[in-house]
């Protein structure tokens, strides 16, 4: 098969037959070596070679956080107690309090006039939290849709809450990102990077990343963006 794939090279891209096939072969393969890591896992419940398999398939995120959290929860006691163990428990824990169908975690942070915005007070029937910044390049090219969406979707109750991670002292930056995009949604920012308590609380650790929340400030969907974020949208709108 993959002889006749690599003939085929030059024409594949203008083949959606050969195309689906190759995607459907990929993600057969992926589903296959994550059963038989998850069956390591569960075999081996007293070695540290478990921590480490399981390390690589949470840090990879192909698979679920519960997931991740049941296999764990398998390991011996003196497994979860080494060093490693103890981190991978640390990093399921904070996982799962932003996993879908958690609550999202409350936080409050500067508005860009200086007063303090909770996110209980942002809550609309459908609210992104929207993590960006001023030098983002990615975000910056996202926003053009994230601001067609919230158009299109903020009379029939979407809101939008603006995290950013923008450099401390580079408040102006901010600002002018805000005004030049024309992201009217309420925004929030501790100025300080990556350091910044939101970041840190929600596990960021690239941007941009979304969280979908339901009305009652439940997380719904998350790390969606253009057409599959507009999707959703809909979904829960229309």
């Amino acid at each position: 098969m993959v002889e006749e794939y690599q003939k085929e090279t030059p024409n594949i891209r203008q083949n959606p037959a050969i195309m689906k096939e190759i995607q459907d072969k990929q993600k057969e393969l992926q589903e296959a070596n994550v059963s038989t890591f998850k069956k390591m896992v569960e075999e081996n419940p007293n070695s540290l070679v478990a921590v480490l398999i399981l390390s690589d398939m949470t840090n990879g995120k192909t698979i679920s956080t519960k997931e991740a959290k049941d296999l764990y929860d398998g390991l011996d006691e003196k497994i979860k107690n080494t060093q490693m163990g103890e981190q991978l428990g640390k990093t399921l824990k904070d996982a799962s309090a932003t996993a879908i169908g958690s609550k999202a975690p409350e936080f409050s942070a500067p508005t860009p006039e200086g007063e303090q915005l909770a996110l209980s007070d942002a809550l609309g029937k459908v609210t992104i939290i929207d993590f960006w910044a001023s030098w983002c390049k990615p975000c910056r090219i996202e926003n053009p849709n994230v601001v067609k969406l919230y158009n299109e979707y903020h009379e029939k109750g979407l809101n939008i809450l603006g995290v950013s991670l923008d450099k401390t002292g580079q408040k102006d930056k901010w600002l002018k990102a805000i005004e030049d995009d024309g992201l009217t949604w309420q925004h929030v920012s501790n100025l300080q990077y990556w350091q910044g308590p939101i970041a840190q609380l929600y596990g960021i650790r690239s941007i941009p990343a979304t969280y979908i929340l339901d009305e009652n400030g439940v997380i719904i969907a998350k790390d969606l963006r253009g057409e599959s974020l507009r999707a959703k949208v809909s979904e829960l709108l229309d």
